[in-house]
């Protein structure tokens, strides 16, 4: 992997403004959003390009949308958190040797602000009821958790405390 890295990209040229970044803002709604970003790369002229490595390869061009959800995550945190929208968001596939990129505008930001919106409510009425449904597909003959799956006659486990635990004092870009 480190080899078709120095392929892909010289390290030695490279002089990120920000490696592991710790990033956390909260949405007017009050929900919460944390991520931490392999890399982040400030240009003279100010733009903004976030990178994530990934060790697997590319997926097909029919689910890259899928792969990008983390990526647009990651840049409505940093417009939530700084007021500017990346130039440019780049996952960099070791595994196949591949480079993802997409340029996202405002729009993206805020479609994905609501799709996040809407999984949190979903999430909140599904704790409220205990109904926490299965959708399956067609993955879910490759998943290891077919026993605990009502899906497959399994038996979900219980509904797990809500976890305080603090993160680390990391490189933070966020509120104190």
């Amino acid at each position: 992997l480190v080899e078709r890295w120095f392929t892909l990209e010289d390290p030695t040229r490279l002089e990120p403004a920000e490696r592991e970044l710790f990033v956390e803002a909260e949405l007017d709604s009050g929900l919460r959003l944390r991520g931490i970003i392999d890399r982040v790369d400030v240009a003279p002229t100010g733009e903004v390009r976030i990178v994530d490595y990934k060790t697997g390869k590319a997926p097909r061009p029919e689910y890259a949308e899928g792969a990008l959800f983390q990526m647009k995550f990651y840049a409505l945190v940093v417009w939530r958190l700084k007021n500017v929208i990346p130039r440019r968001l780049q996952l960099v596939y070791l595994g196949s040797g591949d480079v993802l990129t997409y340029d996202p505008v405002l729009a993206d930001l805020e479609r994905v602000e609501r799709k996040l919106l809407a999984l949190w409510e979903a999430i909140r009425q599904a704790t409220e009821t205990g109904d926490w449904r299965p959708r399956p597909t067609k993955l879910c003959g490759w998943c290891d958790h077919q026993e605990h799956c009502p899906e497959f006659g399994g038996t979900p486990p219980p509904y797990p405390l809500p976890v305080t635990a603090a993160i680390g004092e990391q490189g933070r870009m966020g509120p104190d």
